[in-house]
């Protein structure tokens, strides 16, 4: 008979507790309340709960004092904790260990969240066996939790990682990754770009090793090092051509002898035309350094997207053909009927009519549907259309972000690819939430940062500058090669979060 697992609800809001107990019953947990942190904290010695949620309006012991002295005790060390929150407040909830939930619940990921702790704590039991090999889903196990796993429990072992037709490897020794291998790319770089993977499958196989030593960091500087690095590889990506365009060295630049070592790398290949994933995979620096230098060469014009031939590209278009037609396909996959034209939607969400004209006077070659389009007014409907090419064309949408409007949100979401965030006001905000959280679609932030609510969104989320050109081809970008690291709380400060 399967265990049954206990949560622990420590709440003084009775109404969500009622609500939430609710859900949690249906799905065959055990809860047990308390209205405040001294009262959860007795409970917690005595009932060993595998999981309790811990509201920030607990009186008498707050948070932080709570998960401390747990984590004194041997018997409750290992109970995870995560906070409620009605905040926004992110400095207050960096650097808890199982991460927080905010009010009011959206069920749905508050289940999913619950599940994803117990399986981390079942992989964890699994891989205190020295001799048991253990296999799952990236989707419902990351590699960073995986990692942080191994060295908790000093294994050593081999790793191996499927994502389609990619293969990887991960070697551990004692708990500390010594090599990582992903096509012909070793150590270090391989190890930060298997990070970034957030689907796929996984199997750990225990036992020594004799992969030659290409990695000197520990396990957790690896790992901060290396959410560091994706963070500011996603930075770069969108200012940068698609990884399919090739790029050379333009005529008659004049080099300095005098070369950083990487840029003499970058130099040497673009002697002659090669694809930028070709540069990032034949240089041996990191894929930041690598990107920092093509950046660099582009802006100063010592480099050029070129054709076959070797002349000049028109680096103002939004996607190349290759991502044109990727994109069209993708979009016709979810299509009952064949069609020539691809037509995908794009969300814009901001507060009132401001934000759908800001769109309509700034997005060059937007076409709106008249002077003014009714859906400026009423805040729901079809802006205007931009034509990508013959193929492809996205029509630009918005939804009222009142909370009463709710019904209308996910019929009107098929078709759509991703959504720009044009202010960070609570209604455009809460909107984006669903958007990028329920339909599971990428949101790129156009002038701020990205708000927390969005922070680790599992189709990625991404702040960039006010330039709206940029930030659809970041968007655009990011729905063809969906992930959930992006910029925002940095990867470090997420992982910090999730650490078992």
């Amino acid at each position: 008979m399967a265990q049954v697992r206990k949560i622990l609800i420590a709440d003084p809001d009775l109404e969500s507790v009622r609500s939430l107990s609710r859900a949690l019953r249906t799905k065959g947990y055990q809860v047990h309340y308390a209205p405040d942190g001294s009262r959860a904290l007795e409970v917690a010695v005595l009932r060993h709960p595998d999981l309790t949620l811990f509201d920030e309006g607990c009186r008498l012991l707050d948070a932080r004092t709570f998960i401390q002295i747990l984590r004194t005790n041997p018997r409750t060390e290992d109970i995870p904790v995560v906070l409620t929150t009605s905040s926004f407040d992110s400095d207050r909830q960096r650097g808890l260990r199982d991460g927080y939930l905010r009010k009011p619940f959206n069920l749905d990921e508050v289940l999913s969240r619950i599940e994803h702790i117990f399986r981390r704590s079942e992989a964890a039991k699994d891989l205190k066996s020295e001799q048991q090999e253990i296999e799952g889903s990236l989707s419902q196990l990351s590699i960073p939790d995986l990692m942080q796993l191994l060295g908790m429990n000093k294994r050593s072992g081999r790793l191996a990682l499927e994502r389609g037709n990619d293969r990887g490897e991960i070697f551990v020794v004692d708990g500390r990754p010594v090599n990582a291998k992903l096509g012909r790319v070793e150590g270090e770089k391989a190890l930060f770009r298997l990070l970034a993977w957030a689907d796929g499958t996984f199997t750990f196989s225990p036992g020594t090793n004799a992969a030659r030593p290409r990695i000197n960091r520990g396990m957790d500087d690896s790992l901060l090092e290396g959410m560091r690095q994706s963070d500011e590889v996603n930075r770069l990506m969108p200012g940068l051509p698609p990884r399919h365009t090739r790029l050379m060295l333009a005529p008659d630049v004049d080099l300095s002898q005098d070369q950083h070592p990487v840029t003499a790398q970058v130099v040497g290949l673009l002697r002659q035309p090669r694809a930028l994933g070709e540069v990032l995979d034949l240089a041996p620096a990191t894929d930041l350094e690598v990107l920092s230098v093509l950046s660099a060469l582009m802006q100063r014009g010592v480099a050029r997207a070129v054709d076959s031939d070797g002349s000049e590209t028109n680096a103002g278009e939004l996607l190349g053909a290759a991502e044109v037609h990727a994109l069209r396909g993708r979009i016709l996959r979810t299509r009952t009927a064949p069609a020539k034209v691809a037509t995908a939607k794009v969300f814009v969400c901001g507060s009132g009519a401001a934000a759908a004209r800001r769109i309509l006077a700034r997005l060059p070659g937007l076409e709106a549907l008249s002077a003014e389009p009714t859906a400026v007014k009423s805040g729901f409907g079809t802006l205007g259309r931009l034509v990508l090419s013959e193929v492809l064309r996205l029509d630009f949408c918005v939804l009222p972000p009142a909370e009463a409007a709710r019904p209308l949100w996910r019929p009107f979401t098929a078709g759509a690819v991703g959504a720009l965030l044009l202010d960070v006001s609570e209604p455009a905000v809460r909107l984006a939430h669903y958007l990028s959280w329920e339909v599971r679609m990428p949101v790129v932030v156009v002038g701020a940062e990205v708000p927390v609510p969005l922070q680790g969104a599992p189709a990625g989320a991404l702040g960039v500058n006010d330039d709206l050109s940029e930030a659809l081809r970041a968007l655009l970008v990011q729905a063809l090669n969906p992930a959930p690291t992006l910029p925002g709380v940095t990867q470090a400060q997420r992982l910090t979060a999730s650490a078992v």
